[in-house]
């Protein structure tokens, strides 16, 4: 396997790296059987093309940006016209498109209404015919397990990186921190930033942990009795099936692949509003299995993400 770097760091540069990319395919994409990016974007359209011309195999892992469009957050490959246009090019020619979720060809959901109800690369490439394969992540039941330590009764967790300018709303931060202010008396934690760059003033109840290494989010899970994520978009997040796997009981919006994470093993909010917010977690707090949702909900991760399960897929794709 050989890794092609497009680099796009300097926009000024771009056509620059396009010619690369260009004469690279032109004089050795002929010896591969098959071309792999990963997303979509100005990146992948010549590899694509190329495929289509030379009958070669191109296969395109969509991740999550590359097959939105919220413009009230600048978010997604289709807030930008000539953006969108390069991953729908990419997206017509490709041989396969390989997904973390079904949400990333269609989704709609009413949870957030200052956009578009309607996401995926389908509806903002339509009509399209490429075929698509879902591969979801993968997580280890081994590494993230319950410890033998006693939770913080009442307390919720949150992780969310890279938290600057609109991903702070995209990733419900706001709404968690709305959370915290109504629940003074409980405890409530967002792993990923610092008081120090954190953009905003939060109450008495709200830690804030710096990003820590991979395998020190088992204690912080393990810390909590509760996993809140109120995102607005998502490929496929991570953090909720790691908390899940330490038996933490999910609390998610009911967006891009939180359902299918989630399912019955725990609670889904329908709608951003924060008096629905507050239902939903006074419903996990009030709930009547509660001390079971926490075991349900490991066993769902490890028999629908279990470890092998994206090697096995990936492999069909291959064979066939």
């Amino acid at each position: 396997m050989i890794t092609y770097h497009f680099k796009t760091n300097i926009k000024s540069l771009t056509p620059l790296s396009f010619f690369l990319q260009f004469l690279y395919l032109l004089f050795l994409g002929w010896k591969y059987n098959a071309l792999v990016t990963f997303f979509a974007g100005y990146h992948s359209v010549l590899p694509a093309l190329f495929s289509k011309w030379s009958g070669k195999k191109c296969f395109i892992f969509l991740g999550g940006t590359d097959c939105f469009n919220y413009p009230s957050m600048h978010y997604g490959n289709f807030t930008k016209k000539w953006y969108g246009k390069a991953t729908c090019i990419t997206a017509h020619h490709a041989t396969l498109l390989i997904p973390v979720s079904e949400n990333l060809i269609y989704s709609q959901s009413s949870y957030y209404q200052e956009d578009y109800g309607s996401q995926g690369i389908y509806h903002w490439c339509a009509p399209i015919e490429t075929p698509y394969k879902v591969i979801p992540l993968e997580y280890d039941p081994n590494m993230f397990v319950r410890q033998n330590v006693e939770r913080i009764e009442n307390s919720f967790i949150t992780v969310a990186f890279g938290i600057e300018g609109s991903s702070f709303i995209r990733k419900g931060i706001d709404k968690f921190i709305m959370a915290a202010h109504h629940f003074p008396e409980y405890m409530f934690t967002i792993v990923g930033s610092s008081k120090e760059t954190f953009p905003v003033e939060v109450p008495g109840n709200v830690r804030l942990v710096p990003p820590v290494p991979y395998a020190a989010l088992v204690d912080l899970y393990n810390q909590h009795e509760f996993y809140l994520q109120l995102s607005i978009a998502e490929g496929f997040p991570s953090a909720p099936c790691e908390a899940m796997l330490c038996e933490c009981f999910p609390i998610a919006s009911a967006v891009a692949s939180m359902p299918e994470i989630v399912g019955d093993a725990g609670i889904l909010i329908s709608s951003i509003a924060d008096e629905v917010i507050i239902q939903g977690i006074n419903k996990a707090l009030n709930h009547a299995r509660k001390g079971e949702i926490g075991k349900q909900a490991r066993e769902r991760i490890i028999l629908k993400y279990g470890p092998g399960s994206r090697k096995m897929k990936w492999a069909e794709v291959l064979k066939s």
